[in-house]
């Protein structure tokens, strides 16, 4: 089924940039949201609770999701359609975000805290502006409801588990510390 509410695509648009700038003003928080809440392992399960790449997924992932959900009930789109471009858009948040990373630290042998941030912030850009287009596209994206549901299980799981069970694999590494997940 094609976009219905054609209507809706300029107050989606509106939205899509404001989700855009918050997730950016949570960003930074979310990185020290778990060390200003005393380490309080609820907290550590969204935010990052580490200096390990897949913790830093987390800055991003959970203010993003978290707004998704905010937007759903105020914009009131199409669910199968938002869905779908949310999911997608969530997923590729994880994926560029750790190819990045690991494409430019190994190219130049060093990292940048001011290429990480400035990366973040684009990659954040790039999420919402991906997620609206997908919604607005003519496609049938509704159609992939279910691979974009076992996309958001799988990614939300990983997110949610991985902190406390980290597979010993230098992407869960606290660069650091050395440690894996939770500080001890």
């Amino acid at each position: 089924m094609e976009l219905k509410n054609t209507s809706l695509k300029p107050r989606l648009l509106r939205w899509e940039i404001f989700g855009a700038i918050i997730v950016c003003v949570l960003a930074p928080l979310f990185h020290f949201l778990f060390e200003w809440s005393g380490e309080n392992a609820f907290v550590g399960i969204f935010a990052a609770v580490n200096e390990s790449v897949w913790e830093h997924t987390k800055i991003v992932y959970f203010p993003f999701l978290f707004f998704a959900v905010f937007e759903y009930f105020i914009v009131k789109p199409e669910a199968r359609r938002f869905f779908v471009a949310k999911a997608v858009s969530m997923g590729l948040i994880l994926l560029i975000m750790i190819t990045f990373f690991y494409t430019y630290s190994g190219m130049f042998g060093t990292e940048s805290l001011a290429v990480d941030i400035i990366f973040t912030f684009v990659l954040t850009f790039f999420a919402f502006f991906i997620s609206y287009r997908l919604y607005i596209s003519p496609r049938l994206i509704e159609l992939y409801i279910v691979p974009a549901s076992v996309l958001f299980a799988a990614v939300l799981l990983m997110e949610l588990l991985f902190t406390a069970f980290p597979p010993h694999i230098p992407l869960f590494q606290d660069t650091g510390s050395g440690l894996f997940g939770f500080p001890v």
